[in-house]
């Protein structure tokens, strides 16, 4: 179901707040240095951060910063992309999805970057760890937005259906529509890990029906490693496999681990503790680990 990702701001499924303040951005024709954030993947960050660059006719550098995370590709693509001016005489826009993998180094040096460009060139930046972009970019270089789509439930789960639906037709792929609103509650705010469990499950099974509710359980999955008191490096590697934050981590847990352990107060306890912590840490990794550890205690 490659493919399907939407190329302008109007077609892509967001709150009518946010797609209000993108479209004043399209028709100011005047973009601000963007820091787009949310702790969750797949909610449409770096959807949104070339749709901008496409609708306002920009010339577009795209680098992903956690396999770009050198300095010398701040002296060298950056630069040379952003020094010279567009061949149309419009905009540039460099857009660094991942930015929070960069180092803070690397940081220092793109914020001297933006304003050294500011004339010429504006940079919209994308992160799941807001907590590790360095304070002399997320105050006052960049406009910090956060994707947070949680209290936005009830407005996008039906548009998200409708968006699915409309795949599955155009893919000519058999399903059962009332199981699609609760496949797309159990991965929400997550449009990609809906459109990748649809993908996977139809290459596997030919159609969609109800078995997809139980396919791919992360939640269970997640859980039962936790009370078997698997080994940390598989548990972690679990957890990168299937592309969870920490959020996702956190949430999973309290819903599939906490009802099934026998310390259930001292879990939610351990839960918001870490959930809390995570977000101002500079790697979550080892705040999920520690939080594993005393989860245990906890079976």
């Amino acid at each position: 179901m490659n493919g399907f990702r939407p190329q302008s701001i109007k077609d892509i499924i967001l709150p009518k707040d946010f797609k209000k303040f993108f479209n004043n951005i399209i028709n100011s024709e005047e973009i601000p240095n963007l820091l787009l954030s949310s702790p969750v993947p797949g909610t449409g960050k770096t959807t949104v951060a070339k749709a901008l660059a496409k609708d306002l006719g920009a010339e577009c550098l795209y680098l992903n910063a956690s396999s770009e995370n050198s300095i010398d590709v701040v002296r060298n693509q950056i630069a040379e992309f952003a020094q010279t001016m567009s061949f149309s005489g419009g905009m540039k826009i460099v857009i660094l999805d991942e930015a929070d993998g960069l180092t803070p180094q690397f940081q220092k040096a793109l914020r001297a970057f933006i304003e050294e460009f500011q004339s010429n060139c504006r940079f919209i930046l994308t992160c799941n760890y807001i907590a590790k972009i360095i304070p002399a970019l997320r105050q006052g270089r960049t406009m910090c937005f956060d994707f947070n789509m949680g209290k936005y439930k009830d407005e996008l789960v039906p548009q998200i259906v409708k968006r699915v639906e409309g795949i599955l037709k155009f893919k000519k792929i058999e399903y059962e529509q009332d199981i699609l609103p609760s496949l797309v509650e159990a991965y929400f705010p997550s449009i990609r890990q809906v459109i990748a469990t649809l993908q996977q499950y139809a290459e596997t099974h030919g159609k969609i029906d109800s078995d997809i509710l139980s396919f791919k359980d992360v939640g269970d999955d997640l859980a039962n490693m936790v009370l078997e008191k698997k080994k940390l490096s598989d548990i972690r590697s679990y957890i990168e496999q299937q592309g969870m934050s920490y959020t996702d981590v956190c949430r999973n847990l309290f819903e599939n681990f906490t009802p099934k352990c026998s310390k259930k107060a001292n879990s939610i306890q351990i839960l918001a503790e870490y959930e809390y912590r995570c977000g101002f840490s500079t790697d979550p990794t080892l705040q999920i680990a520690a939080m594993l550890v005393e989860l245990f205690t906890c079976v």
